[in-house]
């Protein structure tokens, strides 16, 4: 089983490249009782500001996860920031402990961040 929170669709390719039981966050948030088991749980975030987005931390901090192994899987553009580290911390005090945190490079898509003209000269 794996959450999701995405903005641009890098998170949801991820997830989708990992289980095929998928669950996108901000619709399970809505829901009252926030209790998921499964053998495995993973959550696939983007990073924003080298962090994971306040409503995966909310996701997080509701959430019973009955599961032997979670995993959170961030995906990131030009800087992570040590975002994986950052998430960690968060899940300590959250009062839960992954058993494994990996962040992935995928397309840059926060457009003000870097020169346009850069990135395409470097494609040639």
């Amino acid at each position: 089983m794996v959450f999701y929170f995405t903005g641009t669709g890098n998170s949801l390719y991820v997830a989708k490249e990992l289980d095929e039981e998928i669950k996108s966050i901000p619709q399970a948030i809505k829901q009252e009782r926030l209790e998921f088991s499964a053998d495995s749980i993973g959550i696939v975030c983007p990073v924003y500001g080298h962090e994971m987005p306040g409503m995966v931390k909310e996701f997080i901090r509701r959430a019973a996860l009955d599961t032997g192994y979670l995993f959170i899987v961030l995906t990131y553009g030009a800087h992570h920031g040590g975002a994986a580290e950052i998430a960690d911390l968060f899940l300590k005090s959250a009062g839960k402990k992954a058993d494994y945190i990996t962040s992935i490079e995928m397309v840059d898509n926060f457009l003000p961040e870097f020169d346009m003209n850069k990135q395409m000269a470097m494609d040639k």
